[in-house]
C-alpha cells in the first residue's frame, strides 16, 4: 500500500474519531507490508461495530478488538479482509453473530470470541473458515451447539468451550464427527454430567481434555474411550467423584502423562487404578477425602515423577507405595500424618526414586518423627517447606516419651494433642 494512501486512510479515521466519541481508537502496526490493527475503547460507551472502522483492507493480517465495549456487530463490519489470519473480538458485550458476518475471511486461523454474551450460533456461521486452527468460545452463555456447526472446521486443533451453559446430556454425540484433528478441548465449568459416551469417538489425536468443574460424579466414559490412546493430559479436577474403584477405568490411556483429580471427594482408590497408565509422570490427588492409600498404589510405575497427595485426611503413608518409581516431587502437606517409616527417604532412594522436593508441613507430627525426616532431607539435600520450622512456631507435639512411635495405635493421641495445642481446637471429651 502506498504511503500516501496509508496517510489518507489514517487521516479519515482521525476525522471519524473526532465526531463519534464512542468509536474505538485503532493503531496500525506495519510489519513488512503486513498490518496488525489493534483497537481500544475511546470512552465508557457501548459501540456498534460497523463497516469502515476495520474493514476493507486486504493488507491486515491481525486484528484485535479486545475489550472495546462492542455490543453489536453489523453484517459487513469485517468486509474485504481477505488476508486476515488472526481475529480477536473477546471481552466485549456481543450477544449475537449474524449468519454471514464472518464470511470472506477464509485465511483466518485464529478466532477468539471469548468473554462475550453469546448464547449460540446460527448454523453455517463458520462455513467459510476452512483454515481455522484455534477457536476460543470460553466465557460466554452458550446453551446449545447446533449439529453441523463445527463441520467445516476440518483443520481445527484447539477448541475452548469452558465457562458456558452447556449440558452434557443435551450435546449431540456427533457434534465433532468432522473435526477429527482436535488435539485440545476444554469443557471446564459446564455441566458435563451424563454426556454421551461416544461424544469424542471421532477424535484421532486428542492430547488434552479439560473437565474441571463439570459436576461429574464418576470418571466419564467419553473421557477414556479406545480412541483416546493419544491423550497426554486429563484434567477432572474440582468435581464430585467419590471413589476410583474400577481397575480398568484408564486402561485405554497408554500415553497419558498428567492426571489431575484434585479437589474431588475421593475416599478410596483401587490399588490397580493407575497401573495401565505406563507413561504417567504427574498425578494430582490434592484436596480429596483420602484417609489412606493402597500399599502398592504407585509401585513399579517407573515414569511417575510427581505425586501430590496434599490436603487430604491421610494418616498412614506406606513407603512401599512409591517403590520402583522415578519419584522426584512428593507432596504430603496438610494431612493427618504423625510419622513415616524409618529412613523413608533412603528407602525411596534405594528403590530408584530420587527425591528433589518433599513437602510434609502442616501434619500432626510427633516431634521425634519430624526430627528424623528433617535430618534425612538435609542429609540428601532435598528441598522442603521449612518456613515454619524456625523454632518460633509450634509444628509438632510430644509426650514424655521422646522417641518416634511408628504404629497407628498412637496416631489418635498425637492428632488430638496437635489439634488442641497447635491448632487451638476445642476437643470434645
Amino acid at each position: 500500500m502506498p504511503i500516501s494512501k496509508i496517510y489518507c486512510s489514517c487521516h479519515l479515521l482521525l476525522l471519524f474519531l473526532t465526531f463519534v466519541k464512542a468509536t474505538p481508537k485503532c493503531e496500525i502496526m506495519n510489519q513488512q507490508t503486513q498490518y496488525h490493527v489493534t483497537c481500544t475503547p475511546n470512552d465508557n460507551s457501548d459501540y456498534k461495530l460497523q463497516r469502515g472502522l476495520v474493514s476493507d483492507n486486504n493488507d491486515t493480517i491481525k486484528l484485535t478488538l479486545r475489550a472495546c465495549r462492542i455490543s453489536e456487530v453489523e453484517l459487513e463490519a469485517f468486509e474485504n479482509l481477505f488476508a486476515l489470519e488472526y481475529l480477536d473480538i473477546s471481552q466485549n458485550k456481543i450477544s449475537e453473530l449474524k449468519l454471514g458476518v464472518l464470511d470472506g475471511m477464509v485465511e483466518v486461523n485464529h478466532l477468539n470470541l471469548s468473554q462475550n454474551l453469546l448464547t449460540g450460533f446460527p448454523l453455517g456461521l463458520f462455513d467459510q473458515k476452512p483454515n481455522l486452527n484455534t477457536l476460543d468460545l470460553s466465557g460466554n452463555k452458550i446453551e446449545n451447539l447446533e449439529l453441523g456447526i463445527f463441520d467445516p472446521l476440518m483443520k481445527l486443533k484447539w477448541l475452548d468451550l469452558s465457562g458456558n451453559s452447556l449440558k452434557g446430556k443435551d450435546i449431540n454425540p456427533y457434534i465433532f464427527d468432522q473435526t477429527t484433528k482436535i488435539n485440545y478441548i476444554s469443557f471446564a465449568r459446564n455441566n458435563m454430567n451424563r454426556a454421551p459416551e461416544n461424544l469424542l469417538n471421532a477424535l484421532e489425536d486428542l492430547r488434552t481434555l479439560n473437565l474441571d468443574r463439570c459436576l461429574i460424579t464418576e470418571i466419564p466414559a467419553f473421557a477414556i474411550g479406545r480412541n483416546l490412546r493419544t491423550l497426554r493430559e486429563l484434567i477432572i479436577s474440582t468435581n464430585q467423584i467419590t471413589k476410583l474403584d474400577d481397575a480398568t477405568a484408564f486402561i485405554n490411556l497408554d500415553n497419558l502423562n498428567t492426571l489431575n483429580l484434585a479437589y474431588n471427594v475421593i475416599e478410596s482408590i483401587d490399588s490397580n487404578t493407575f497401573k495401565p497408565c505406563k507413561k504417567l509422570r504427574v498425578i494430582v490427588l490434592r484436596g480429596n477425602k483420602l484417609t489412606d492409600i493402597p500399599d502398592t498404589l504407585f509401585k513399579d510405575m517407573k515414569s511417575i515423577g510427581n505425586i501430590d497427595l496434599s490436603h487430604n485426611e491421610i494418616t498412614s503413608i506406606p513407603v512401599n507405595a512409591f517403590r520402583g518409581t522415578s519419584l522426584k516431587n512428593l507432596n504430603l502437606a496438610s494431612n493427618r500424618i504423625t510419622y513415616l517409616a524409618d529412613n523413608f527417604c533412603l528407602e525411596l532412594k534405594n528403590s530408584g526414586a530420587i527425591l528433589t522436593k518433599f513437602y510434609f508441613n502442616q501434619n500432626p507430627w510427633q516431634c521425634a518423627c519430624l526430627r528424623n525426616i528433617l535430618d534425612e532431607v538435609k542429609k540428601y539435600k532435598i528441598s522442603y517447606n521449612g518456613i515454619m520450622y524456625d523454632g518460633k512456631h509450634p509444628i509438632c507435639v510430644t509426650t514424655s516419651e521422646h522417641f518416634c512411635k511408628r504404629h497407628d495405635t498412637f496416631n489418635s493421641v498425637y492428632k488430638e494433642l496437635y489439634d488442641r495445642l497447635v491448632l487451638g481446637l476445642q476437643i470434645d471429651t
